[in-house]
């Protein structure tokens, strides 16, 4: 379906799994979901009710995301945001793992996922359940062969970093609200950078970004970092 499609389904307050696969053509059926209340200011109301309550600033999908995240019902309803943000709360999607419903930006921050949000993202749209998500990385044009992905610890020297790299390795870094972590990939195994190692790296001019998204970036060699000799 066309991406306006998709999002007028969530500002509807659709559920995620409904909203992604229920086929286009069919506009003449009737989608109903059980009816959900919410108490606030001594009231209870329906999700739609409180969407059209004055008091309500936000889109019916911000302010059952925030419940969901922990906000009292008052505050998920009266607390403005703005436009540009509105409308990525509104279009997240929640997915369901551990018992536990987040964005895939906010699964790929939780410590048990092990890879960053752009391969999460990728597992996830592959078929990969939510849980091995987490845990499988799949190289561009690389088929899954059902193995995990060896965590091996930091890298402490700008040699190795380097020969990685010319390996075939992928810098990723991932940034988010306080959280920040610095991974090189490389033949399965996922090894942690320093701040101060990542740095060096800038610094010198042996690495350049090549792709980034608001939470995540990635780097590869210059032609600098292709010839230095050590």
């Amino acid at each position: 379906m066309k991406y306006g499609t998709l999002a007028h389904r969530i500002g509807q307050a659709w559920d995620p799994e409904q909203a992604l696969t229920r086929p286009v053509e069919h506009r003449d059926r009737v989608y109903t979901r059980p009816l959900k209340t919410i108490e606030a200011f001594g009231e209870t109301k329906s999700v739609s009710e409180w969407a059209a309550d004055p008091r309500t600033v936000v889109l019916a999908n911000v302010f059952l995301r925030r419940i969901q995240h922990g906000w009292s019902p008052e505050s998920s309803l009266t607390t403005s945001v703005s436009a540009a943000a509105a409308k990525r709360e509104a279009n997240a999607m929640l997915y369901e793992a551990f018992g536990e419903e987040k964005t895939l930006r906010d699964w790929a921050a939780d410590e048990r996922c092990k890879v960053s949000e752009m391969t999460l993202r990728k597992n996830i749209h592959s078929g990969l359940s939510m849980e091995e998500a987490f845990k499988f990385r799949r190289k561009p044009g690389r088929h899954f062969l059902g193995s995990q992905e060896d965590f091996s610890g930091a890298l402490n020297e700008l040699r190795t970093v380097v020969g990685y790299l010319r390996e075939g390795g992928e810098l990723w870094v991932y940034t988010t609200n306080d959280v920040s972590r610095i991974s090189l990939i490389h033949r399965d195994a996922r090894h942690t950078l320093t701040a101060d190692m990542f740095q060096e790296l800038l610094d010198k001019e042996l690495v350049e970004k090549t792709f980034e998204t608001d939470t995540i970036k990635n780097y590869e060699l210059t032609k600098a970092g292709k010839l230095v000799k050590f």
